[in-house]
């Protein structure tokens, strides 16, 4: 009887507190019922004009219109957009020439696989024994020594070499594993 009064107390307290929920929670908690709006099933696609209006096509009634993407279409792009990607009409315009070759040669093929599978190796958890020989797998980004950069160029400054001559000094923060400290880097 003791446990009935607070449980009893609670529920209404919570109900109390959905019940003046704003319309948006009330829809969160699954209080109200919306009905599919009506106009949200399908969407037409923009008008577009062409560069000059001279060259506009003869209309064809019932014809569909050559920008319109059927249902069976948005349902592929959504299902499997790299099938949906791939257009049926094989004649680039000058614009998309110059894009492609623009944006350099052709990957190799099979490149895809080659990144997952990298990407794979590098995201694998690195095991206790690698751990403790090595140090962290991923170790931080090596950073220029900046008292050893200047030293550098300032000798090359002073023979007469390029800037760019001589490896440029770095340093990281990263810890060695445990037993790589104790024997010094054998391992």
């Amino acid at each position: 009887m003791s446990r009935t009064i607070p449980t009893i107390i609670s529920l209404a307290v919570i109900s109390l507190a959905l019940a003046g929920c704003s319309d948006s929670q009330r829809q969160t908690f699954g209080l109200e019922i919306t009905p599919p709006n009506a106009f949200d099933v399908a969407t037409e696609a923009p008008l577009s004009l062409p560069p000059e209006l001279g060259q506009l096509p003869a209309p064809q009634p019932g014809a569909p219109r050559p920008q319109q993407v059927s249902a069976s279409q948005q349902g592929e792009e959504v299902l499997a957009p790299s099938t949906a990607l791939q257009s049926t009409d094989t004649q680039l315009t000058q614009g998309q020439q110059s894009l492609l070759a623009a944006a350099g040669p052709t990957p190799p093929a099979g490149i895809r696989a080659d990144v997952n599978h990298q990407a794979e190796l590098d995201s694998r958890d690195q095991g206790f024994v690698d751990r403790l020989m090595f140090g962290p797998a991923n170790p931080p980004d090596q950073v220029v020594n900046a008292s050893a950069e200047a030293r550098r160029l300032q000798e090359n400054a002073a023979l007469g070499e390029s800037t760019t001559t001589g490896a440029t000094p770095q340093t990281t923060t990263a810890k060695p594993g445990i037993l790589n400290r104790i024997f010094g880097g054998i391992f």
